[in-house]
């Protein structure tokens, strides 16, 4: 697009003005757009003159520089068309106020990528863990095995649930399926009571949806389990996609469920970060390959953390 706009730093060019180049590339996911590769369904891609428009308003409010420009056209890209997971901005002022000038004009490019956040569930959107350690008892009880005190029940949390009871009870076979099961069906009636999101969390999820991040979770609860609270709690429209144990072949710390995640939505390894409590979410992050965030209000401690190589900890 070639336009006319007010960017400079010297007085005259936000009073008078000169002409400008804008190129755009978007980088859009196959199957976020399958329906027009297939069906040519104009609504399963990329509306180009709506595009067009948004480039036309950013470049109408005037700017010192160019890469500010370019930095905000590429985020409200990102921001109003939800299929594109990279874009490509270059501007050219045309006329620089360049004594002796005579190329076409000066130019700079930017990438900017949709980032992928993935959350783990348990300690680190949600305190659930009074409710794991109620049914976790109570379930040790119904069976007649020996209770785990509540020091020993904590650092399981983040294990499937099969090998955080196997753990604890040292359990195998038939009684180790009996249990599991009785911990599925007592966690309805002893351990949703009182979960609720983290202080600041649904702050955090509103105002990364709101920026353009695809939101995730990977979580070691089950699939039903985890739909389940997300909708109790109000933000599961906040997350594209569940990843939880039972939609994977290896558990954490094994990478497939964020490796699944960044496939599913086109989205590369430098542009995501795996966000968790546990020393299982943050060595699943980095056998991925992604970024790190740890979390320390839930059930490992920051030492933890750090020692498993989180990136960032945040309290």
């Amino acid at each position: 697009m070639e336009c006319y706009a007010r960017h400079g730093v010297l007085p005259l060019e936000n009073k008078v003005g000169a002409p400008f180049r804008v190129s755009l590339t978007l980088f859009v996911p196959d199957a976020a757009c399958a329906g027009a590769l297939r069906d040519d369904r104009l609504e399963d891609t990329v509306n180009y003159a709506e595009v067009a428009d948004l480039v036309r308003h950013e470049m109408a409010l005037p700017s010192q520089l160019i890469e500010h420009v370019a930095e905000r056209i590429a985020s409200a890209v990102l921001k109003e068309f939800r299929k594109v997971n990279e874009v490509t901005v270059k501007i050219e002022k045309l006329s620089p106020p360049i004594a002796g000038f005579s190329a076409e004009g000066v130019s700079v490019e930017l990438v900017k990528r949709r980032p992928l956040f993935v959350f783990d569930f348990d300690g680190t959107i949600a305190d659930t863990r009074a409710g794991i350690v109620r049914t976790m008892q109570a379930s040790f009880r119904t069976m007649h095995l020996p209770v785990p005190k509540s020091e020993e029940i904590v650092p399981t949390i983040g294990l499937p649930l099969t090998e955080s009871i196997a753990k604890l009870g040292n359990l195998q076979g038939e009684r180790l399926e009996q249990t599991v099961e009785t911990y599925r069906r007592l966690f309805e009636e002893v351990g949703v009571e009182g979960i609720v999101l983290y202080d600041g969390m649904e702050e955090w999820l509103k105002t990364l949806h709101s920026e353009g991040a695809v939101l995730a979770i990977a979580t070691s609860r089950g699939h039903e389990s985890t739909e389940q609270l997300c909708q109790r709690l109000g933000i599961r429209p906040l997350f594209a996609e569940i990843v939880a144990c039972d939609d994977v072949v290896h558990a954490k710390p094994h990478p497939e469920a964020v490796e699944r995640l960044m496939r599913s939505h086109g989205i590369s390894v430098e542009a995501t970060t795996v966000v968790g409590d546990t020393t299982f979410d943050i060595e699943m992050g980095r056998r991925a390959g992604c970024h790190t965030i740890g979390v320390t209000w839930g059930n490992h401690s920051e030492q933890m953390l750090r020692q498993a190589g989180a990136e960032e900890i945040r309290r």
